[in-house]
């Protein structure tokens, strides 16, 4: 018998390979910026969830969906068990995607992650080796971890070239498409080949599909090589599709053989009455998959998302990955910022982005923004001026510190390591990266406020090296180095250095 002991050398009951796990983050987090914000919910705006950016189905009036009706009849099942088999729900889901599937090859689930997790329970065995593609929610990768697998990471753009040979020991492969957070959508041609390839070689090959439906091309989907591939198995999702993350329901299509297996598996009553009705309702709904309300939600997607990586693309650093999904990636690992100070930044004014650290194993170099309507776009893209502004002010008293405690030494004016030097000229000194003063909003300095690429103005360093003069760089020090507050003595050294320094400069252009 295996006992975990905590850190505290507590034994618990826990299968070994759980202790290291750690919980995961996710988008739209409102709690988390209410409990440390003063604004109302109603002020804020959440780029950070992938949902349909025309909201749900209900709120549109030709949909024909009634949401008084569906409530009124789910609350008057309250009192009886669902039914099991779920006959309805999974004949609405089966019609939905107009591709032939039956309502025997759905398996319904609280979530794609739950029927991940069926999944792995099913299929998976403890040192079992499985390939996840990468980047993806770590979710994903948690949940198979959980089962005691062996998960190797594989590059989404190299998931397509495995071979045979590489495929020999794998129980599962776990694809998202389109990527999640990249947003590529991979066709139907290119996939087929690795399905083939698993087929032959028995590994399973999940293919999560549940932003497929508001991609600039769902008709790229695999459900319908389900049917007779007992190793292909496609989830699809309503949460993103139709704006419902409240609604917790997901569902798996694949062979009969193997749904038979996971229906009898699952866990009895995993859907309640209030989503089984409305989940029954929406995927219902005229059209399907090709519903005038998707198709509506795909053009508004397509036309926005070429705005917003347009004006993503005009700012320094920010270099948006091209995407045929409802959001957008952002490579960001040129930028000065890193991707959670940029969140904490767009956070204090209610603005809500994805810091995506966790989909590339702590990195804070890439952010993913959903495609929202282009005003609330507008409000975020106006706002970076700001955000930039109370960085460089924290960062520069952060800088600050470190300077005053090394007191000038050559730790500190170092610029042997720095990418951007020299930044002014040649011989600068490096004592301060950035300036105390900072913003001064004196143009006898070479500074000036500038229009940046949001349109609004922000303050430019550019033509001012008064800091970077060696003598300067050292009388300022000398007065920040004295005891007492910082801000006070920052005022003193403006009052005693830079003022003299800028009459100097001033006299002698007169004379």
């Amino acid at each position: 018998m295996l006992i975990i002991v905590t850190e505290d050398n507590t034994p618990c009951p826990f299968k070994h390979h759980l202790k290291d796990l750690s919980p995961c983050n996710h988008g739209g987090q409102l709690d988390l910026i209410l409990s440390g914000s003063k604004l109302p919910e109603s002020d804020i705006l959440d780029f950070s969830k992938s949902l349909n950016p025309l909201g749900n189905p209900f709120d549109i009036t030709e949909s024909d969906l009634d949401i008084d009706r569906i409530l009124k009849e789910s609350v008057s099942r309250l009192e009886q068990y669902p039914d099991n088999r779920y006959t309805g729900l999974k004949a609405a889901a089966a019609s939905f995607l107009k591709n032939g599937t039956g309502p025997e090859n759905i398996v319904p689930g609280n979530g794609s992650c739950e029927i991940l997790r069926l999944l792995m329970e099913c299929v998976v065995y403890e040192e079992d080796d499985l390939i996840v593609s990468v980047p993806c929610p770590l979710e994903y990768i948690r949940i198979c971890e959980s089962f005691g697998a062996n998960v190797s990471r594989v590059r989404d753009e190299h998931i397509l070239s495995l071979s045979e040979d590489d495929l020999a020991d794998i129980k599962a492969i776990l694809l998202t498409n389109p990527n999640n957070p990249s947003g590529k959508l991979l066709t139907k041609n290119n996939l087929q080949s690795l399905i083939s390839k698993c087929d032959k070689c028995q590994t399973l090959l999940i293919v999560d599909e549940s932003f497929i439906d508001l991609s600039d091309d769902p008709t790229q989907t695999v459900t319908d090589l389900t049917n007779n591939n007992n190793y292909l198995f496609v989830i699809r999702s309503i949460t993103n599709t139709f704006s419902m993350p409240g609604i917790r329901f997901s569902y798996g299509i694949t062979s009969l053989t193997i749904s038979e297996v996971l229906n009898a598996a699952r866990l009895s009553w995993n859907i309640g009455a209030v989503t089984e009705q409305i989940a029954t309702s929406i995927l219902s709904m005229e059209g399907g998959v090709d519903s005038k309300y998707l198709r509506d939600s795909r053009k508004f997607i397509q036309e926005e998302r070429e705005y917003t990586m347009a004006h993503l693309s005009s700012l320094f650093g920010f270099e948006p990955v091209e995407s045929n999904a409802n959001y957008i990636l952002v490579d960001m690992k040129g930028h000065f910022m890193d991707s959670s100070k940029l969140y904490d930044g767009f956070a204090e004014h209610g603005l809500l982005i994805r810091d995506c650290k966790d989909f590339f194993d702590g990195e804070k170099g890439y952010f993913r923004l959903s495609i929202r309507p282009r005003n609330e776009f507008d409000k975020l893209f106006h706002k970076i001026d700001e955000v930039y502004a109370k960085y460089s002010k924290e960062e520069a008293r952060e800088k600050l510190a470190e300077t005053i405690e090394h007191g000038g030494s050559d730790e500190a004016s170092s610029r042997n390591n720095c990418d951007y030097y020299p930044c002014h000229f040649h011989g600068q000194d490096c004592t301060f990266c950035f300036c105390p003063f900072y913003p001064c909003d004196d143009e006898r300095t070479g500074g000036m406020w500038i229009e940046s690429a949001t349109g609004g103005q922000v303050w430019s360093c550019e033509f001012c090296n008064i800091l970077h003069q060696a003598h300067n760089a050292e009388a300022v020090l000398d007065v920040l180095m004295h005891e007492g507050d910082t801000d006070k003595n920052i005022n003193r050294a403006w009052v005693g250095v830079i003022e003299p320094y800028l009459e100097k400069i001033s006299d002698s252009k007169k004379s």
